[in-house]
């Protein structure tokens, strides 16, 4: 890949089959629409391939095997593989390959795959339909993926499997439903245009567009807006902080399907060794981009070192005290173990689990005070009369 003006060729396979589709989504579909109409069995099956697609990249490309976030049964694997060949996005070696060199040379025009300092046309799709020599069939980098047999197996007949699920499946549900045509353009052609561009949105949207509250450095950013459309994955500031977290959304509330899902399946022993970050990490990132930021507003504020004094100190207190809240929290968690060595479980009982509990549950009215207050100083820099330039 060069870092020139100069634009690699098309490869004119690749534009045919990703730009072909479109053309009849925004064509035949509707037309087909307004002349024939979709009845309801055409429309579920749109919504359930969807589902079936999306799924399969986040949870099964995208979570478990780009990043290992957590371990799944062959069963799911299998519905996975299956899934990624209906979205037609590669097959997941190559998949992942891109995807880990992404995460690893992030905004690096010359080694990311899929660079946002490129702009939004070239991230979304046009480095798809570009030949670079600099990265063709190189998959040094998922050389542990190379071993999984689901994966070796889908890479080997892939071409078979994406004709099968894009083509054959509708198909076949159209024949059962008396509409081919209908189940063929709403099931097949609408269905992976679609999907398709929803998961383009986290390479070129989620860049652009957002807040970047665990790393500032880089332009992956947080969107809640664009996690509805792609079942959790536009949390993506957090996701490239955090990348083996098998969550985007780490809030109860963040809309993040793929996280429920594997979750779900946690409970049905289908997956296993759910990776996720720590509170206390979490927090301790968010509050160093804070802090930071908030020292270079002090610069220019008057006064600016009274303020940069009333900072420090602040922030050490809500440091300290969140320090001490993880280590209570972690005594707590030992203590309510009942793994615990006979070694460590006599250190626990010395230290009384009711009276680590009590401890905990005011350190953490503590904390939640100490945190108020940090918010508040933030809000107030926002007042603050700035030094004349």
């Amino acid at each position: 890949m060069s870092s020139d003006n100069s634009k690699p060729p098309i490869r004119w396979l690749n534009l045919s089959v990703l730009g072909i589709p479109p053309l009849v989504a925004v064509t035949l579909v509707p037309w087909y629409g307004f002349t024939e109409g979709y009845d309801r069995f055409e429309w579920i099956s749109f919504i359930v391939l969807m589902v079936f697609c999306e799924m399969s990249i986040t949870a099964g490309y995208h979570r478990l095997w780009s990043h290992k976030a957590y371990k799944a049964h062959p069963i799911m694997k299998f519905i996975f593989a299956l899934g990624g060949a209906c979205a037609l996005q590669n097959d997941c070696i190559t998949w992942a390959s891109d995807h880990r060199r992404h995460h690893l040379h992030v905004d690096d025009n010359d080694q990311d795959p899929y660079s946002a300092n490129r702009g939004f046309w070239y991230s979304h799709f046009e480095w798809m339909i570009r030949e670079f020599e600099s990265t063709k069939d190189d998959t040094s980098n998922v050389r542990d993926l190379l071993k999984e047999p689901i994966l070796a197996w889908q890479r080997k007949h892939y071409l078979i499997l994406l004709l099968l699920m894009n083509l054959g499946l509708p198909l076949l549900l159209g024949w059962l439903n008396g509409d081919i045509w209908g189940s063929l353009l709403l099931a097949g052609f609408l269905r992976l245009v679609l999907s398709q561009h929803f998961t383009y949105l986290i390479n070129s949207a989620a860049h652009i567009w957002g807040s970047r509250s665990y790393d500032p450095t880089q332009t992956a950013r947080d969107n809640w807006f664009i996690s509805l459309f792609t079942f959790g994955e536009g949390y993506h500031n957090y996701h490239h902080t955090f990348a083996w977290d098998y969550r985007n959304g780490i809030k109860w509330y963040h809309w993040d399907p793929t996280k429920w899902l594997i979750r779900l399946c946690s409970w049905l022993g289908l997956t296993s060794e759910l990776r996720r970050c720590s509170v206390y990490r979490q927090e301790r990132t968010r509050l160093e981009v804070q802090y930071k930021n908030a020292l270079q507003k002090c610069e220019t504020l008057i006064d600016s070192m009274l303020w940069r004094k009333k900072l420090e100190q602040e922030y050490q207190q809500l440091i300290a005290t969140l320090n001490h809240w993880a280590e209570l929290k972690q005594q707590w968690c030992q203590a309510k173990s009942a793994q615990l060595s006979s070694e460590l479980h006599d250190k626990i009982q010395e230290l009384d689990p009711e009276s680590i509990r009590h401890r905990y549950r005011l350190l953490k009215i503590e904390l939640q005070g100490k945190r108020r207050s940090w918010q508040a100083l933030l809000n107030t820099f926002t007042a603050l009369p700035y030094q004349a330039a």
